[in-house]
């Protein structure tokens, strides 16, 4: 009989690879795989949390009353407005926010995150908000946006960028405070494609500057290939912000949470998606938040999404 050359080949493969599958870390027999098993060492994924409200479309009720609103939807806390026009202007932190988080605290709650304009260490009042907010309880707070100059190159653009995130990096890991950076879909957003976000996030230290992913944003610029931008961003992902949007006349319009194309998917993804206690916060964005005569409106749907996440997250 004759053996052709081919058939030696593939023989030799198979009994080199037989020999070699153990200390290649290859799948033992199987009453060695149960003998290797002890289940005392598994651990289910922390869930997500805290989960927090931002507070843009409440800053009509006094602290007391959000205070309240939040206890009763068994919410944490929020994701504070510090910034101008919001709950508490920066160049009055230092009185400002202990008021806002004293309130919260009567009722159990705290500030989460704190959303400010902060870019850079030299953003008028920066230490003085992130100092304030640490002595106060926040944990995280929301940088200020980068935006591109279409006109000049983009990369020279980027290292700018880069160079002062590792500059705000630096001060966070000095006052104990995680910096976050919000991926926001438009033309000019520095993070709204998520690879620059994420070039930028692996030359900064995750622990003190990391993403918040916008669930939202992320899929206005995806759409269907959002898996691939969360499987790159996922290792640099500090926070979830929740909110939803339907496609109209070629336009993202804000639809409450859970009801429009933001996959569902991705949702089952959050909630397994192993990064454990990290905060989430929902954006309530589909009413005016400029208007105070319909602050029942907005607390009926912060309501209602609330409902929702629980059924679509579990949290």
């Amino acid at each position: 009989m004759r053996i052709d050359r081919r058939t030696v080949l593939a023989a030799a493969a198979a009994s080199c690879a037989a020999w070699m599958r153990p200390a290649l870390g290859g799948s033992p027999k199987p009453e060695a795989a149960a003998a290797q098993h002890d289940p005392s060492t598994d651990t289910k994924p922390q869930p997500l949390g805290p989960l927090c409200l931002f507070a843009k479309h409440l800053q009509w009720l006094s602290p007391a009353d959000l205070a309240d609103l939040l206890a009763e939807m068994d919410v944490e806390g929020i994701e504070a407005t510090i910034r101008s026009g919001g709950q508490v202007e920066p160049a009055d932190v230092v009185e400002g926010l202990p008021r806002l988080a004293e309130a919260l605290a009567r009722r159990d709650r705290r500030i989460v995150i704190m959303t400010t304009e902060i870019t850079s260490v030299e953003t008028p009042h920066a230490e003085a908000v992130l100092k304030t907010g640490v002595e106060h309880g926040a944990t995280h707070y929301r940088m200020g946006y980068y935006r591109y100059d279409l006109d000049r190159p983009i990369l020279p653009q980027l290292d700018a960028f880069t160079h002062q995130a590792e500059h705000l990096a630096e001060l966070n890991q000095s006052l104990g405070i995680h910096g976050l950076y919000q991926n926001h879909a438009g033309d000019r957003y520095f993070g709204a494609p998520l690879w620059d976000l994420h070039q930028m996030l692996t030359e900064v230290s995750t622990k003190h500057l990391a993403a918040a992913y916008d669930v939202r944003h992320a899929t206005v610029e995806a759409g269907m290939s959002w898996p691939l931008d969360w499987a790159l961003i996922r290792p640099h992902v500090g926070a979830i912000y929740l909110k939803d949007f339907q496609w109209l006349d070629g336009k993202p319009q804000n639809v409450p949470f859970g009801t429009g194309q933001v996959s569902h998917r991705l949702f089952k993804t959050l909630s397994t998606s192993g990064l454990g206690n990290i905060p989430v916060s929902l954006h309530m964005e589909y009413i005016d938040h400029r208007r105070p005569e319909l602050i029942d409106q907005c607390v009926a749907a912060y309501r209602e999404d609330r409902k929702t996440i629980r059924r679509l997250i579990g949290i």
